[in-house]
């Protein structure tokens, strides 16, 4: 169950250090650059989740949700990524692992084929692939 009290919030940039601490702390690969909007929940001085929103080719690529182990699985994940896609006004792509396409599907995620994404967001999806099973998912 989500706590109320918790804040949404885009990060300064020069607060990224921040983000970065709790990346390192829960993510072990996450890190915000300054190019990425970055958002996260908060509750009292602490991040309980983050996530990072990346312009590629002028696409919108949600990265780096995280959630603070300590908080998992009471849906402060959700909350944070339903707020940030209410901010956004085009379309955000994603390539979660395959074991999280149930929580992308519950936000509204659809899937997408690999040929009717950009260009850009087609190239990005096919680096990462290489490396890792992926799924590739959009939210209109």
């Amino acid at each position: 169950m989500t706590d109320s009290s918790c804040q949404f919030i885009e990060l300064e940039k020069i607060k990224f250090p921040l983000v970065n601490q709790f990346y390192k702390r829960v993510y072990k690969k996450g890190v915000a650059s300054k190019n990425e909007a970055v958002f996260i929940l908060k509750s009292q001085q602490q991040i309980i989740c983050s996530a990072k929103i990346k312009n590629v080719d002028q696409q919108q690529l949600l990265t780096g949700v995280a959630c603070d182990p300590d908080y998992q699985h009471q849906g402060y994940a959700s909350q944070l990524v339903s707020q940030l896609l209410k901010q956004q006004k085009q379309p955000i792509y994603c390539f979660p692992y395959p074991h999280l396409a149930h929580f992308y599907l519950q936000l509204g995620f659809k899937y997408l084929a690999q040929e009717d994404a950009p260009e850009g967001i087609q190239q990005r999806f096919c680096h990462y692939v290489e490396r890792q099973p992926l799924l590739l998912m959009v939210f209109k």
